[in-house]
């Protein structure tokens, strides 16, 4: 592929403007993670409300807000990340908006906190799960949220392009009205319509040019250009993730309606309960089992009411935490201090102990349980192993058409189609950093915002 200089600076600059960090998803595969989890949605007014042809770009702005706040340079974007700030939304929706959520200012709300709640918990996932796993097949996840950005719109043209939309005075509202859940943070109205301004930019960045960018990251990271959107037997794959966040909205529509319990807001498990062959290498990502729930649980609350169990009920010694450094997330990993035995049951249990941001206690234990892996010289006795991934020599990724692909005629579809569920393609799971995306860019200077205002101008006008 021959690029000229300024195909190759525009490239560049939008990497740039990007949010990014060491880990995370990127900007478009928010998005389109939240239109996956939509189809996964069982019928019903949830559903209804999100296939909405006026309400679909609103969940999706709310799936890029978290990472506008780095785009504008403000710590809004780390607090939005988490539940915490949910938490504050879901409470301020409910005064100003409780006596009738069927309003149109209601559905706005509610489903731009699908959107921010959905990028909250894809990154707890994704980073706990897939990134990691990158990180030990790849070696060098540092690129990966651009790299799948480049994928996703070259190989599945998700269609996602939109201008943001944001609510910046109910945001700033929302701030000023839970200092105590928020870190006293008062961010105003310009600097969301800045960080509004700028991820929008980006999100037209990315469809422009993530093409040129494709074959690079594909043969820098070959493990995970080829299970990124793996069905959901590649644990932390886009597909993988939207499950965990149609369970979660599920739980914060009970929320935002008054009627949730605790006890209701078990997610899902990684692994499956029962699975086998789970890894008893400790320096194995494959070692870690995370179990999620749909409230910001306390992490102070974990010890001793965390527990991994082994045949005989005695507790192995483990660490169970959450992926950074926020008080409050959720989804716990668990991981054992030492190796596992081979061929043996375990027992991870959340108990009564463990409480949530409001300081309610789970009413009954959630467990579930996990088999090891056989001994090497026992493998034919056992399940069989799943095959171990090489890496080529010489990667090279799949043949394509040259030159930029072509886009859709219409820009950004109109709705959702949610009467099916999203057609996955079957295809051939702790890196540092903050809580959130944090962005590499925000501050590229001049040039940068040169670039991508060209950029811009230029999409508005072919």
């Amino acid at each position: 592929m021959v690029w000229n200089r300024l195909q190759v600076a525009l490239a560049f600059a939008a990497v740039l403007v990007v949010p990014l960090r060491a880990s995370a998803n990127g900007i478009v595969s928010h998005m389109h993670i939240s239109d996956l989890a939509l189809r996964r949605l069982p019928p019903g007014e949830l559903r209804d409300l999100l296939s909405d042809p006026e309400l679909v770009d609103i969940y999706r702005a709310g799936s890029v807000f978290p990472d506008s706040g780095y785009a504008a340079s403000d710590a809004y974007g780390e607090i939005c990340h988490w539940e915490p700030f949910t938490t504050a939304y879901i409470r301020w929706i409910r005064e100003n908006h409780g006596d009738d959520l069927t309003t149109p200012e209601a559905r706005f709300h509610i489903a731009f906190l699908m959107g921010q709640a959905s990028h909250g918990l894809a990154d707890q996932v994704f980073d706990s799960l897939f990134m990691a796993r990158t990180t030990q097949l790849d070696g060098d996840s540092s690129n990966l949220d651009t790299a799948a950005e480049g994928w996703l719109v070259v190989e599945h043209d998700p269609r996602n392009e939109i201008e943001a939309v944001f609510d910046g005075e109910a945001m700033v509202d929302v701030f000023a009205g839970y200092p105590e859940l928020l870190d006293d943070h008062d961010p105003d109205a310009a600097t969301f319509e800045t960080g509004r301004v700028q991820i929008s930019r980006a999100i037209g960045a990315i469809y422009a040019f993530g093409w040129t960018w494709y074959d690079m990251y594909w043969i820098e990271m070959p493990w995970a250009a080829t299970h990124y959107y793996e069905a959901d037997n590649v644990p932390g794959s886009l597909p993988h993730v939207a499950t965990f966040v149609a369970e979660y909205w599920q739980v914060l529509w009970e929320r935002v309606h008054g009627r949730d319990t605790l006890g209701e807001s078990f997610l899902g498990t990684w692994p499956e309960d029962g699975a086998v062959n789970f890894e008893t290498a400790r320096d194995r990502v494959e070692s870690r089992a995370m179990i999620v729930f749909g409230h910001g649980l306390d992490r102070s609350t974990f010890g001793g009411n965390v527990r991994l169990l082994d045949p005989e009920g005695a507790v192995v010694p483990a660490e169970a935490r959450f992926i950074y450094g926020s008080p409050f997330a959720n989804a716990i990993l668990v991981q054992a201090n030492d190796d596992l035995a081979y061929d043996t049951e375990y027992v991870v249990e959340v108990g009564t102990g463990v409480r949530d941001i409001d300081a309610r206690a789970i009413p009954e234990p959630v467990s579930f349980s996990f088999r090891t892996r056989c001994a090497p010289d026992r493998l034919g006795d056992c399940p069989p192993l799943p095959e171990e991934w090489v890496r080529p020599e010489d990667p090279m990724p799949p043949p394509r058409d040259a030159g930029r692909p072509r886009r859709p005629d219409g820009g950004t579809d109109a709705g959702i189609d949610a009467g099916s569920e999203a057609t996955i393609d079957a295809g051939t799971p702790d890196v540092g950093g903050g809580g959130g995306c944090a962005t590499s860019g925000a501050s590229s200077g001049a040039l940068l915002g040169l670039a991508v205002t060209w950029l811009a101008r230029r999409r508005r006008t072919r």
